[in-house]
Parts: C-alpha cells; sequence; structure tokens
C-alpha cells in the first residue's frame, strides 16, 4: 500500500506534472502541480499510519511529526528518481526526432541525387539524338566534296564567290565533323569557326555591316562545349542593326585566370519581331543555359 502512494508521486510528477509545466512562462503551476502532488502523498501516507495500521493492526500508528519526516525522506526519494526518469524519457523522444529527421533528409537527398543522375542521362541522350539526327540530314562527306568542287568551277571566274564557298566549305566540315560527338572541343577551334562565321556574314552583306572583333590570351590550351559561342553571336544577326558604322556589333573573347569571357554588343533592329520572323526557334538561349 505504501509503494501505491510512492508510484503516484513517481509517475505524476514524470508523466503529468513535467510534461505540462516544466518551463519558464508555466513555473507558477509548476509548484503549485509539484505542492498539490505532494499534498496528495503526504495525505496518502497519514491515511495509511492514522487509518489503515490502526484498523488492521489496532494499534495507535506513529506520532504526527515522525510520519512527516518519513513521508518527505522516503518521497525526496522518489522525487529524484521521478525527476531522473522524466529528462531520461524527454532525451530519448529528442533523440529519435533527430534520427528520424536525420533519415528523411538523407533519403531526401539520395531522391534528388537519383532525379538529377536520370535528368543528366536523358539530357545527354536528348543531345546525342539530335546531332546523329542533324548529321543523318547531310552526308558530310558529299557536302565537303561538292563544296570543294563548285569552288574549284568558280575560283576562276569570281574570286570572290570562291572564298565564299571555301569558307563555308571550311564551317561545314567543322560543324559535322566526329569531333562535336564530343563533350568538349578545342577552344580555339570554336573561335575560329566564329571568326569564319563572320567572314561569311560579312560577304553575304556584300561587306556593309560593321563588326569589331577582339580575342585577349592565349586559348590554345582550353576546351569548351561545342557550339555554345556561335549561339550567341548568331542571335546580334538574328536580332540586331549591323549597318550603322557608328555603332558596330562588337565581339569580344577574353581568357584572364582560366576564365573565359564571351560577350556581344549590337543595336536592336527596330523591325525585329522573333514571333513571326521566320526561321526562328527561340531555344538556342535556353539551351545554353541548360548545357
Amino acid at each position: 500500500v505504501y509503494r501505491i502512494g510512492d508510484a503516484m508521486l513517481f509517475y505524476g510528477l514524470a508523466l503529468f506534472v513535467l510534461p505540462r509545466f516544466f518551463s519558464k512562462s508555466t513555473i507558477f503551476q509548476l509548484i503549485l502541480s509539484f505542492l498539490t502532488l505532494l499534498g496528495l502523498y503526504l495525505g496518502w501516507r497519514a491515511w495509511i499510519e492514522y487509518l489503515l495500521m490502526p484498523w488492521l493492526f489496532d494499534t495507535t500508528g506513529n506520532k504526527l511529526v515522525q510520519m512527516i519526516s518519513l513521508t518527505i525522506f522516503n518521497g525526496n526519494t522518489y522525487v529524484m528518481f521521478s525527476v531522473g526518469y522524466f529528462f531520461a524519457l524527454k532525451s530519448i523522444k529528442q533523440q529519435k526526432e533527430i534520427a528520424q529527421q536525420e533519415i528523411a533528409i538523407a533519403e531526401k537527398d539520395a531522391e534528388i541525387a537519383r532525379q538529377d543522375a536520370e535528368l543528366a542521362i536523358l539530357a545527354k541522350e536528348k543531345t546525342l539524338a539530335e546531332m546523329a539526327f542533324l548529321r543523318a540530314q547531310i552526308n558530310p562527306h558529299f557536302l565537303y566534296n561538292t563544296l570543294n568542287m563548285l569552288y574549284s568551277k568558280v575560283r576562276g571566274a569570281s574570286k570572290e564567290a570562291g572564298n565564299i564557298i571555301l569558307t563555308f566549305a571550311e564551317m561545314m566540315r567543322y560543324a559535322t565533323s566526329t569531333r562535336m560527338q564530343q563533350d568538349t572541343v578545342d577552344l580555339e577551334g570554336e573561335l575560329d569557326f566564329v571568326k569564319q562565321y563572320l567572314e561569311l556574314q560579312k560577304q553575304r552583306f556584300n561587306n556593309n555591316i560593321f563588326i569589331e572583333y577582339e580575342e585577349q590570351g592565349d586559348f590554345s590550351y582550353f576546351r569548351i562545349m561545342p557550339m555554345v559561342l556561335i549561339t550567341i553571336v548568331e542571335n546580334s544577326f538574328k536580332h540586331g542593326e549591323l549597318h550603322d558604322p557608328e555603332y558596330p556589333l562588337q565581339i569580344k573573347a577574353t581568357l584572364e585566370d582560366d576564365v573565359l569571357t564571351f560577350s556581344t554588343w549590337n543595336l536592336k533592329r527596330k523591325d525585329d519581331n522573333p514571333i513571326t520572323d521566320k526561321g526562328q526557334t527561340g531555344i538556342g538561349i535556353d539551351n545554353i543555359k541548360k548545357r
């Protein structure tokens, strides 16, 4: 019967009083609840000492002071046990929550990594498929040989026309070469391709467009993804006004501290309408960002 009171004090403090009122904002409720619980414990032992014991054994029981001192001594032990039990339960609960959170984060990171890997594979497969499709439309050897044949036929009649064909032939040989299947190509080759494109455009407009091209740095030891720079330059021709000598198309390639900066600047064509302009797909810049 004594142990019932001890259990009431232990579990009442560990499972009811401390979980509800153990904070700075409820310190008054904590003290009041603890004193109430202690009063119930004292009452329980008084009932045993003065009512139950005399009734069972026909004795007068212990004196009041002795009963109170024994109650405090015995109750203090279970109070300490109860507080320790409360903090043990709280610590175990916190550790479980932290472990569950870490597991959830790890699972989420693993899922993100798996999705990123799948997206990377799909993107590479898509790029390879698109490049393969484009190459399938034109037989590179046939095209290059045909352009060389045309060059040999027209160079005697028009040196200018022959140079145009020769420049275009070199561009097509580069664009359809097996090097384009690689993830990266020589940066110097890409810049040469850009310069050939600019030369071809000048011939196309009878040198009536104005372009300023500048290079700074040694590009011979670096690599870059293919067909990135030419896409940026093409946009200048699609949307730019290039016939004003005061505002030429400005292209600058700078390599400094292993960092390539490639920039273009041009006036925007007033009649430019990307929606109705034929041949415009609107995917060039997005494709560069994705790659």
